[in-house]
C-alpha cells in the first residue's frame, strides 16, 4: 500500500521534472553557439559549426559543406542568411577537403592561418614571413578575409581577395599579384572540366577563359567592371543598389554574373549577363550530353535530362543533362544497347581512336567497356568516347550530318531481332523460376518466420547502387544514416534510405519494414520495398519533391505556408495518426513524431514518415513501452516520469508540432521563449491566439480555425494521458465537426507559474 508521504514524494518529483523539462532544452543548444565577432585574435580559433561573422551580418566564414547533408567541408566565405545550395562558396581555404568537421579548427598564429585537423596542418596561409605576433584575421563586411598588423591596419598581410575559387564578390579583382607575379585567377577544377579565367594582359578590356586547353576570348560589359592601369587589374564594381547581392561565378563553361531574385515566381540566382551567352560562340556552353540547337539554345539528347532543372529555367545549361535510365553495366557484362544520333554537325569532344576493323566490333568494345557512353565508325575507322560527351551540335538540313551511336539504359530501344532472340532462351528459365518464386511465396505465407505481410519488393544492393547512381544525389543525413534520390522501374522517382551498419540499427530496419509492409494510407509515406544482403540495409520509400515541414516551417529560404495549407497539413496528420491507432490490426505508436519525420509530396500532402522507433501493441493494448524512444522536446512527460506507454505518447507529440506550425516557431529554444508549449497554453487561456499565428503570414487567417486549432493543441499537451483527446476526435474537432472546449493549463505549467516563476514562458534567453 503506498502511504501519503510516498504519494507527495512522487508528486514533489513530478512537479520538479516538469519544472526541469523547460531547461533541458537550453544544454542541448549551447553547443551550437557561433562565435559573434568579426575577428580572429592571436591564440584564438574556431571549429566546427562556430563562425566569423562580418560586422554587417552579411557574410560568415566557416566550415561549409558543398551541400545539405554532404560529409566533406571546407573553409569558406557565405551569404550567412541564405540557405543550402543558393548560399554560394565564394572563398575556399583548403582544396584538401576535411573529413573530420568536428575536429577540425582554424587559428591564427604569428600572422599566419592555419587549418588543423586531428593535430595535422591541412592548410597553411602562407603569410609567416610578412606577419608579426601582433596580426589579427577580420572579415571585412565587403566579404574579404584579412589578417593585417594590430598597429597598422592599414597594412594588409594576406588576403582572401588574391586567392579567389571560382567566384568574384563586389570589389575583388582579377589581375597580376605585383609581390609575386602570380596571376589573380578564378579556377574550377572538376571533372570533366579545367577551367580558368584571367584578364588578357595584352588588352586590358577582356579576358581569356581556357577550358580543356580551348581559350576563349571575351569581354566585360560597360558599368560591370572598373579598369586599373597598373598590373591590368579588373575590379569588380559594387551593385547599383546595394541592396542587391551579386557576384560574378565561373561555372564549368560559362562566367556569369548573378543576382539574388525572391520573387512570387522564381527563388535564386539570376543572371545578367553572361560568356558564352549563346552555344553558338562555344559549345562547351551546353555542358555533357546536352547539344546545341540551330537557335543558338541547348537541349538534352534523347534519353537524358536536365542534370540542374533549376538552372536550366534560369537559362543556365553548362551543368549539362544526366540520363535517364541508369546504364546497367557491371564488370564489363552488360545489357545496355545504343541509339543512333544522325544529326550531328561534327563529332564530339576528345574521340579515342581504336583498332576495331568492322562496326560490330567497335560497338562490342564499346559495350565492354562501362564507362564506354558512345562510338562511331566510318571509313577513318573506329572513335570511342569515355565519361561524358562534350562539344555536342546539331545540324541543319544544309549542313552534312555526323552519326555516332549513344549507349542507352536497358530500358532503351533495342531491335526487335535481339529482343526475340533472348526471349526465346530465357523465357523457360523465366517460367522455371515464376514456379519457383510462387513455391517460395507458399513456404514463406504459412511460415511464422516473417511478419511482412505486404506487397514489397525486395532489391539488391547493385539494383540500388545502380538506380542512384552511385548514391550521388543525397537529400539528407541523419544519425541513422543517409538518404539518396534514385529512380526504379523507370521514370519512378524513389527516396533510399542506407542505413549504417550498427547493430542497434538493424533493429529499427525490423521496424520500419514490419511496419510500414502492413500499412497503406493517404498520409503515410509508402514503403516500395527493401534490401538487406550482409550487414547492409537500405529502405526504398516514395519520393517526397517538397521534403520535410520543419525546412518550411524554420528556414528562411522557403517559401511562406499559407494559413489553409497549413491547417490541411495539420488535418492530414491527424488522419494519419488516427489510422495508426485505430483502423491498423494492430495500435501502431509511432514515438518520433516531428516536423523532420512530416514529408510533404507534390501537392504538400503530409505523409508521416520514419516508422524506425514505431511499436505494435495489441488491440487490447495489453502491451506498453517503458524503453526511453524519441527526440526531445516532443516527449509526453509519462516518458520522463518512467510511466508506461500508451498511443497517446504520440498525441503529446502531435500536439507540440501543432503548435510549430500555427507558429512557425521551435517548441524549445526558438530565440523568444524557453519553452513554447507553455507560453501558448497561457495566450489561449487568455484568448489571445492572434499572437500564436507566424508572423510571416502578417496575421492573414482565419481567427475561428485558429482558435480551434490552438485549443486543440493544448488539449493533446496535457499532463495525463487521460485528459488527452484520442487522434479520431482531434481530427473531428480540427474539421469543425465537434466543439472545442477551452482547455486547461498543463498542471505542470500551472505549477511553474504558481511558483513564481511565470516569466518562464516570456522571458528572452
Amino acid at each position: 500500500m503506498v502511504t501519503t508521504e510516498e504519494m507527495n514524494c512522487k508528486s514533489s518529483i513530478s512537479v520538479l521534472l516538469a519544472a526541469l523539462i523547460p531547461y533541458m532544452f537550453l544544454v542541448f543548444d549551447a553547443s551550437q553557439a557561433a562565435v559573434p565577432m568579426d575577428t580572429l585574435l592571436p591564440g584564438q580559433s574556431i571549429s566546427g559549426s562556430e563562425l566569423l561573422v562580418s560586422e554587417n551580418g552579411v557574410f560568415g566564414l566557416g566550415f561549409f559543406s558543398p551541400s545539405p547533408g554532404a560529409m566533406k567541408h571546407y573553409l569558406g566565405i557565405q551569404y550567412k542568411n541564405l540557405i543550402g545550395s543558393h548560399r554560394a562558396m565564394f572563398w575556399l581555404g583548403n582544396r584538401i577537403p576535411i573529413t573530420s568537421f568536428l575536429n577540425t579548427t582554424l587559428y591564427l598564429a604569428a600572422g599566419e592561418l592555419y587549418i588543423e585537423e586531428l593535430g595535422s596542418v591541412l592548410w597553411a596561409s602562407g603569410s609567416a614571413t610578412n606577419g608579426s605576433a601582433s596580426s589579427v584575421a577580420v572579415l571585412l563586411n565587403t566579404g574579404n578575409f584579412v589578417v593585417k598588423d594590430q598597429t597598422n591596419h592599414s597594412k594588409v598581410i594576406w588576403q582572401s581577395f588574391d586567392h579567389p575559387a571560382d567566384a568574384l564578390l563586389p570589389g575583388a579583382w582579377l589581375g597580376l599579384n605585383m609581390a609575386t607575379g602570380a596571376h589573380i585567377s578564378l579556377t574550377l577544377s572538376k571533372p570533366p572540366y579545367h577551367c580558368t579565367l584571367v584578364i588578357d594582359q595584352s588588352r586590358k578590356m577582356g579576358f581569356v577563359m581556357s577550358i580543356d586547353g580551348h581559350d576563349h576570348l571575351g569581354t566585360f560589359p560597360d558599368g560591370m567592371v572598373t579598369y586599373e592601369e597598373e598590373g591590368s587589374l579588373v575590379r569588380l564594381n559594387y551593385p547599383e543598389n546595394p541592396n542587391d547581392l551579386q557576384f560574378m561565378r565561373l561555372h564549368m563553361g560559362q562566367v556569369s554574373l548573378l543576382r539574388w531574385v525572391n520573387n512570387s515566381t522564381i527563388t535564386g540566382w539570376q543572371p545578367l549577363w553572361s560568356y558564352p551567352s549563346s552555344c553558338k560562340i562555344s559549345a562547351f556552353y551546353c555542358g555533357a550530353f546536352s547539344a546545341c540547337t540551330s537557335a543558338g539554345t541547348c537541349t538534352c539528347i534523347d534519353g537524358f535530362r536536365p542534370s540542374d532543372p533549376d538552372e536550366w529555367r534560369l537559362g543556365q545549361f553548362v551543368s549539362g543533362c544526366s540520363r535517364i535510365t541508369p546504364s546497367d553495366c557491371e564488370d564489363g557484362i552488360s545489357t545496355d544497347s545504343f541509339i543512333l544520333l544522325d544529326n550531328l554537325q561534327g563529332l564530339p569532344a576528345n574521340p579515342q581512336d581504336t583498332s576495331e576493323e568492322t562496326s560490330e566490333d567497335c560497338e562490342a568494345t564499346c559495350l565492354s567497356q562501362c564507362y564506354c557512353v558512345a562510338y562511331s565508325y566510318d571509313l577513318s575507322g573506329c572513335k570511342i568516347w569515355y565519361n561524358v560527351l562534350l562539344n555536342l551540335t546539331f545540324g541543319n538540313s544544309t549542313t552534312h550530318h555526323t552519326k555516332i551511336s549513344m549507349r542507352i539504359g536497358s530500358h532503351g530501344k533495342r531491335r526487335q531481332g535481339h529482343i526475340q532472340h533472348v526471349m526465346l532462351i530465357i523465357g523457360p528459365i523465366v517460367a522455371a523460376l515464376l514456379v519457383m518464386l510462387v513455391v517460395f511465396w507458399v513456404y514463406n505465407r504459412s511460415s511464422r518466420q516473417t511478419k511482412v505481410e505486404g506487397f514489397l519488393g525486395v532489391y539488391t544492393y547493385t539494383q540500388l547502387k545502380r538506380a542512384t547512381r552511385n548514391f550521388s544525389d543525397k537529400l539528407g543525413e541523419g544519425g541513422f544514416g543517409s538518404v539518396f534520390r534514385g529512380t526504379v522501374a523507370g521514370p519512378t522517382a524513389v527516396a533510399v534510405k542506407k542505413l549504417k551498419s550498427f547493430g542497434h540499427r538493424d533493429k529499427q530496419f525490423r521496424a520500419e519494414v514490419q511496419t510500414l509492409g502492413l500499412i497503406q494510407h493517404t498520409n503515410l509515406v509508402r514503403l516500395f520495398g527493401f534490401c538487406s544482403e550482409g550487414a547492409r540495409r537500405l529502405l526504398v520509400y516514395e519520393y517526397m519533391p517538397n521534403g520535410s515541414l520543419d525546412s518550411h516551417l524554420f528556414s528562411s529560404g522557403t517559401s511562406v505556408l499559407s494559413w489553409s495549407l497549413r491547417r490541411r497539413i495539420a488535418i492530414g496528420m491527424a488522419k494519419g495518426l488516427s489510422y495508426l491507432r485505430e483502423e491498423c490490426r494492430d495500435c501502431i505508436i509511432h514515438c518520433d513524431i516531428k516536423p523532420e519525420n512530416i514529408l510533404l509530396d507534390a501537392e504538400f500532402c503530409p505523409k508521416i514518415a520514419d516508422f524506425g522507433m514505431a511499436k505494435l501493441l495489441g488491440r487490447d493494448m495489453s502491451t506498453a513501452l517503458t524503453t526511453l524512444r524519441g527526440t526531445i522536446g516532443y516527449l509526453a512527460p509519462e516518458w520522463v516520469y518512467g510511466q508506461p506507454i500508451t498511443h497517446k505518447a504520440d498525441v503529446y507529440s502531435f500536439g507540440v508540432v501543432l503548435l510549430e506550425l500555427i507558429s512557425g516557431r521551435r517548441a524549445t529554444g526558438n530565440g523568444n521563449h524557453r519553452y513554447f508549449p507553455l507560453y501558448a497554453a497561457a495566450k489561449v487561456n487568455e484568448g489571445d491566439v492572434l499572437c500564436l499565428l507566424d508572423g510571416r503570414l502578417g496575421g492573414e487567417g482565419n481567427e475561428k480555425e485558429l482558435d480551434v486549432a490552438c485549443r486543440v493543441a493544448c488539449w493533446c499537451i496535457q499532463d495525463d494521458e487521460i485528459h488527452r483527446p484520442s487522434m479520431g476526435q482531434v481530427v473531428r474537432m480540427l474539421e469543425g465537426a465537434v466543439d472545442v472546449e477551452l482547455p486547461p493549463i498543463p498542471t505542470s505549467f500551472q505549477n511553474i507559474m504558481d511558483g513564481g516563476d511565470s516569466g518562464t514562458y516570456s522571458t528572452e534567453v
